[in-house]
C-alpha cells in the first residue's frame, strides 16, 4: 500500500481489496515510526485523521464515495489555512491562532473525502 498511487487507492476502495481505514492506520503508524527523525509534519492529527478515514469507509460501503479522492491520505503545508490549525506564516513572531476556515486548497481536498493528515 505504501506506494501505491491516489488512482490504485481508489480502485482498491471501490472493489473492497483495501479500506479507508487500513490505509489511513499505516499511514499514521509510518509517519509515527519516522517523524522523530525527519520533523516533517507540522499538525499531525493522528485521531482526525482516523476518524475522516472512518466516515470515507462508510461512504464507501455504501456506494456513495464524495470523489474518486475519497480517503486517499493527504497534508497540507502549514501555510495553506486549514479549520482549526494555526498557520504560523513563516515567522515565530506571529501569535498562532487556529484558522477559522479553511483556505481554497484544504476546502477543496476535505470536500473530496481525503483524509488530512
Amino acid at each position: 500500500m505504501n506506494d501505491w498511487s491516489a488512482t490504485r487507492l481508489s480502485q482498491a476502495y471501490a472493489a473492497r481489496e483495501v479500506s479507508p481505514l487500513e490505509v489511513a492506520r499505516a499511514t499514521v503508524a509510518h509517519i509515527e515510526r519516522w517523524e522523530p527523525t525527519l520533523h516533517a509534519m507540522y499538525a499531525f492529527d493522528p485521531e482526525g485523521a482516523l476518524a475522516m478515514a472512518q466516515a470515507s469507509e462508510q461512504r464507501w460501503q455504501r456506494g456513495e464515495p464524495l470523489s474518486p479522492l475519497d480517503g486517499v491520505p493527504a497534508t497540507i503545508k502549514e501555510n495553506i489555512a486549514t479549520r482549526g490549525v494555526p498557520v504560523p506564516v513563516g515567522t515565530a513572531a506571529t501569535v498562532l491562532v487556529p484558522a477559522a476556515d479553511d483556505a481554497p486548497p484544504a476546502a477543496r481536498l476535505r470536500e473530496a473525502g481525503c483524509v488530512l493528515l
